[in-house]
């Protein structure tokens, strides 16, 4: 087996770069949300609620109804990652071979291997930090809402368990306003553990639904509101009680991609005989319609 070759893997930063952008900012999950681009630090978001008066036609009708302006702020910082590796362990370690394959077939290359850990290794930050903002850097969804939100009448601070996360369900689907119900499908989020209490639950009181088949992999609708409220579960809020929701449109992701472009390079220290790696990108997040989201925060 030939040894790690540095060439290989300093000519690999275009495509680290594209990776991060998809695998990042551009993921298949965050599609669901509101991307705004072009923000190189903050940026101005106008949300307007129309509640017109209905009349009877005729010439000279009077102008009724109320509208509501809502200005809030969309903020970006700066995410900056430097790991290193050094290259002679990189060598002993023969990562281009699967470990346990005797057959001779060689695995992805080693810049596929580190690059793909690297990028994992950034996205499980930035999704815990999109809804709970525990780096630090920014503010996440659930402290952009802050009391803003609707509050559940019974629930709200309960730990969940396997005997009540019924109710608790039972309690957000009671506070959802008609506003909420008109945008089309909502989603409750929340930890995996507690997405795995409710489909046990379920399961225990043979409620489970066949309509959930076709669902992602963490995706299951409220039992007896198929097609109408589906509940995520999200890697982000891993070991969190925290629960929310919303119609996915009304959270807000912020990046740049304009003025400052995501990056994601390796680069080889002669001096040091280390391999690094470098890559920094814009993000943030905001809430838009505070008065249509339902948490169990209190």
């Amino acid at each position: 087996m030939s040894d790690f070759t540095v060439s290989g893997l300093t000519a690999y930063t275009a495509k680290a770069t594209e990776l991060l952008t998809k695998g990042v900012l551009f993921n298949e999950d965050y599609q669901n949300y509101s991307i705004q681009q072009g923000i190189q630090y903050k940026k101005y978001l106008n949300f307007l609620e129309a509640t017109p008066t209905l009349q009877a036609g005729a010439c000279g009708l009077t102008a009724g109804g109320t509208s509501t302006f809502t200005e809030k702020t969309i903020e970006t910082v700066t995410y900056a990652y430097r790991d290193q590796f050094c290259k002679d362990t990189l060598d002993e370690k023969a990562l281009t071979l699967p470990s346990g394959t005797l057959d001779g077939n060689f695995g992805p290359l080693i810049e596929s291997t580190l690059n793909m850990e690297e990028i994992n290794k950034i996205k499980q930050t930035v999704d815990v930090d999109k809804w709970l903002g525990t780096s630090g850097f920014i503010d996440g969804w659930f402290t952009n809402v802050g009391g803003n939100a609707v509050a559940l009448d019974t629930y709200g601070g309960v730990t969940a368990s396997l005997s009540n996360i019924d109710d608790i369900v039972v309690d957000f689907v009671n506070n959802i306003t008609d506003a909420m119900w008109s945008r089309g499908v909502l989603t409750l989020h929340m930890s995996i553990a507690i997405f795995n209490l409710y489909k046990q639950n379920r399961l225990a009181a043979n409620y489970f639904r066949d309509a959930n088949s076709a669902m992602g992999l963490f995706e299951m609708w409220v039992f007896g509101y198929e097609g109408q409220i589906k509940i995520k579960a999200e890697a982000g809020l891993a070991g969190s009680n925290y629960m929310m929701l919303t119609w996915d449109k009304n959270l807000y992701i912020g990046t740049d991609q304009i003025m400052d472009i995501a990056s994601a390079k390796w680069f080889f220290d002669e001096n040091t005989d280390y391999l690094r790696f470098k890559s920094s990108f814009k993000f943030g997040t905001q809430t838009a319609i505070d008065g249509e989201i339902i948490t169990n925060v209190n």
